[in-house]
């Protein structure tokens, strides 16, 4: 049991941070009030970084974010006979170990965060489990009897119950003992004491309409002293609580000192010798003690303990007056039972094979059919008020993403149920074998760790292990689904999106103050944290690096220099690597680059070329054509800047690069059917001090095109001041003269031997030069005058400074300087 002083927010963040268990098989959620855009920030990429299924069952009337995510099982969950689904839960378990928290928050930034809340977390790592676990394991397995939910439900809950009695369990007496609304009301499982009850007290945000709650606990234990604890916003009816207090002998009624709203539900009865507390999900309301499940109350979940020291009391609090209850903001009253809808779906859920939906209705009319994003989904059976609809998708079909997890569903007379979670069923049930660190940390924070950098390269490694062109393709299922699941199942959904050029935010860890940037729970009004309080325990997080630019500007020398052999020996690994794992690897070494690792063009080109070459010497997967053809369209750009930013030209590398750029310029439709949206993913974040800051803003396609159509001769020549090309010949302005500016031409560029260069100024030089022998064309008067000097083996460079060339080997008058090129046979 956690003391007050420690309830300073966040118990299952906190808890899965901590990573318990280093390889679970489940992390289950029970929730009432759930916003699953805050769960996969704080929980998911927790939970699949030790390769945990994950699996959050909320009540179907209280979503207040959808997923951005399919990869988990996000499933409603409505209770048969009216009541609402209130259980707070988190499981972690594996068949050596487990984790069972129970507590009052829900899986919201105010229930996991700004709230004052209460967790009791229990350990089973040893030869035996404490009692409870079976306990537990015992009520999931009922539970689908007392709900509507998805059979996706009913397995996850058998799972979790399986492998929470793979162990014995512990008898010893004086454990925790789990309590719930399932067979009796909470009430009557309480232990009245056999001596006199000195004192009860009691904390809860909602009371009913009468306090007919309160009242039954009051009589039930008949306590010397009363002591309620009332948060501020506390919903009830003032007259009807007063009404109850009077019946104790002695009573004191206060609210807490802090301005934070206290969430937590807490019954605790004291003897002279002994005390008792009741904590979890559990409010002073009917629904919550005094009826079942199958008489219209909630589904709740509660724990009974033996406290060594009291719990309410240690709350800093002072006394108010029921009669003027002004300065509780009291709110009215009612109790929370969920909304019934004619006709809701629980869920679109894509298979390896088939599309499915789950409609539950009130038991009126049951469509023949629905449709989702036009696919078309038959009935197929009925389980009660739940009915199942199976569509077979053809090739290509997906549901569009625009950065969310849903989708709209339209029955078969037109009605519309938007906004439905959808699930990849594939990627939620298998285990990562893997995951990579990405995971749970943005790029930035691995590169800036070298154990994460580390896991990064052996993750890289294993997405090597995935070679599409040995997934067996199964007919009319989607392949790049079947690509896509199995790189999930490998090193985890992070990585692939790294891939394939997205950067959701389940890759990065935002800060808690944007994590935890809450909205009410439970129609309870929670507040910011006051200035002078703080939100969280301890101290305050450190900085965390904003982008790849930060970390590497932070760096040492050796730690600069560590980091490019390592990237350099991660690039010449890769060769023989196949497509995704090549592209995982080309895009960190871009956005290395571009970060500023290498601050030479020298450097970086070269390393860019392999990144370029690989991509093209890689085998093709159809299905990632998009991003095959994206990341090598702007590794050739890159490449390009890289070559015209060395302050010498490379011969070699510029060949190399001419090698490259005649083999891409043959697949033009190959190029051109990129998607520009999927060039700009892979784009973002590749501005800087390295490409340029407009980088980003490129036309990637277009520049291309342009790159592609040219030749090394123009990039050449686009390197000498005031030279242009003209079809094939050179053209260039006068030196000091226009001989020598002809000769200055031809040794720059003597990696093309005998293009010819032409002075535009007079008198008219041509000039020919292919390493050994120098043919120059002057104009005379109204003639023109031939000169050749064979083996030069020492160059021209010299000649273009003004050093005399010696005495031609052969002079002649031809008619015109193409003639004389002509006619020395070469």
């Amino acid at each position: 049991m956690m003391a007050w002083e420690e309830l300073q927010g966040a118990a299952p963040p906190t808890l899965l941070r901590g990573r318990p268990l280093a390889d679970a098989e489940e992390v289950l959620v029970l929730t009432y009030t759930c916003d699953l855009s805050f769960f996969e920030d704080v929980c998911l990429r927790e939970a699949q970084a030790v390769r945990a299924r994950t699996t959050i069952l909320y009540d179907a009337d209280q979503l207040t974010q959808g997923p951005r995510r399919s990869d988990y099982l996000a499933l409603p969950v409505v209770c048969k006979a009216g009541g609402a689904f209130h259980p707070k839960l988190v499981v972690i378990a594996s068949e050596t170990d487990g984790v069972v928290a129970i507590g009052s928050g829900n899986a919201t930034p105010s229930g996991w965060h700004h709230n004052a809340e209460v967790w009791a977390v229990l350990r089973g790592s040893g030869p035996t489990v404490p009692q409870l676990f079976h306990d537990l394991a015992a009520w999931l397995r009922r539970l689908p009897a007392a709900v509507w939910m998805e059979n996706l439900g009913r397995e996850c809950l058998d799972r979790v119950a399986e492998l929470l009695t793979s162990r014995p369990a512990d008898q010893t007496p004086g454990q925790p003992v789990l309590v719930t609304t399932s067979a009796r009301p909470i009430i009557e499982q309480l232990p009245v004491p056999k001596t006199p009850t000195t004192s009860l007290a009691v904390a809860a945000p909602f009371f009913d309409p009468q306090a007919e709650a309160l009242g039954r606990l009051v009589d039930r234990f008949g306590p010397a002293k009363l002591q309620l604890l009332l948060t501020r916003d506390v919903q009830c009816d003032p007259d009807a609580v007063a009404q109850v207090v009077k019946r104790a002998r002695t009573s004191v009624v206060a609210t807490p000192q802090s301005s934070r709203y206290h969430h937590a539900k807490v019954v605790e009865w004291t003897t002279d010798s002994r005390s008792w507390a009741l904590t979890g999900s559990a409010n002073c309301s009917k629904a919550a003690l005094i009826k079942t499940m199958a008489t219209g109350g909630n589904c709740e979940l509660g724990l009974l303990t033996g406290t060594p020291d009291p719990l309410i009391s240690a709350v800093p609090a002072h006394e108010v007056d029921l009669a003027q209850p002004a300065g509780l903001h009291v709110r009215k009253p009612a109790e929370g039972v969920s909304s019934r809808c004619a006709l809701r779906v629980l869920g679109v859920r894509v298979g390896a094979e088939s599309v499915e939906a789950t409609v539950l209705t009130d038991g009126h009319r049951v469509p023949a059919w629905l449709t989702v994003e036009g696919l078309r989904l038959d009935h197929k059976r009925s389980d009660g008020q739940l009915h199942l609809y199976i569509g077979v998708p053809p090739p290509g079909w997906s549901i569009a993403s625009d950065g969310r997890a849903t989708t709209h569903v339209e029955t078969d007379t037109g009605a519309q149920i938007r906004d439905v979670v959808v699930t990849d069923v594939p990627a939620a049930l298998s285990r990562i074998d893997h995951p990579s660190p990405l995971e749970h940390a943005s790029l930035p924070l691995v590169i800036a760790d070298q154990a994460h950098l580390a896991a990064l390269f052996e993750a890289l490694a294993h997405l090597a292990s995935v070679r599409p062109d040995r997934i067996v393709a199964s007919p009319g299922v989607d392949r790049r689904r079947q690509v896509e699941s199995r790189i999930t199942a490998t090193v985890g959904p992070a990585l692939l999106r790294f891939a394939l050029g997205m950067d959701g935010r389940s890759t990065l860890v935002p800060p808690d103050d944007e994590i935890f940037d809450g909205s009410d729970d439970e129609n309870d009004a929670s507040r910011p944290t006051p200035q002078g309080e703080t939100g969280t325990a301890g101290a305050v997080p450190p900085a965390r690096p904003e982008t790849v630019t930060t970390v590497l500007d932070a760096l040492t020398g050796g730690q600069r220099t560590r980091l490019r052999r390592e990237i350099q020996e991660l690039v010449n690994a890769s060769e023989e690597w196949p497509l995704p794992a090549k592209l995982a690897v080309s895009r960190l070494a871009l956005t290395l680059v571009a970060g500023g690792l290498w601050v030479d063009a020298a450097d970086w080109s070269d390393l860019l070329y392999w990144v370029a070459l690989q991509l093209w010497m890689t085998d093709q997967e159809e299905s990632l054509d998009d991003e095959h053809a994206a990341l090598a369209t702007i590794g050739l750009v890159a490449l390009r800047t890289g070559i015209d930013r060395r302050t010498e030209p490379d011969s070699d590398l510029v060949a190399q690069f001419e090698e490259l750029r005649q083999a891409y310029a043959e697949w033009t439709d190959w190029r051109a059917a990129v998607p520009e949206e999927t060039v700009r993913r892979y784009a973002a974040g590749l501005s800087g001090h390295t490409f340029g800051v407009l980088f980003g803003q490129t036309n990637f396609v277009t520049e291309l095109d342009w790159i592609l159509r040219r030749s090394a001769l123009h990039d050449a020549v686009d390197r000498l001041d005031g030279a242009r090309l003209d079809g094939s010949v050179v053209h260039v302005a006068r030196g000091r003269t226009t001989r020598q500016a002809v000769i200055a031409a031809l040794d720059a560029l003597r990696d093309f031997p005998d293009v010819q260069v032409v002075s535009d100024d007079e008198p008219a030089v041509h000039g020919w030069w292919n390493g050994r022998r120098l043919l120059l064309v002057t104009r005379t008067g109204a003639g023109w005058r031939a000169e050749i000097w064979s083996h030069l083996m020492t160059g021209i460079a010299a000649y273009s400074r003004g050093t005399p060339l010696r005495p031609p080997n052969r002079r002649w008058t031809p008619s015109g300087p193409d003639v004389a090129f002509a006619s020395t046979g070469l």
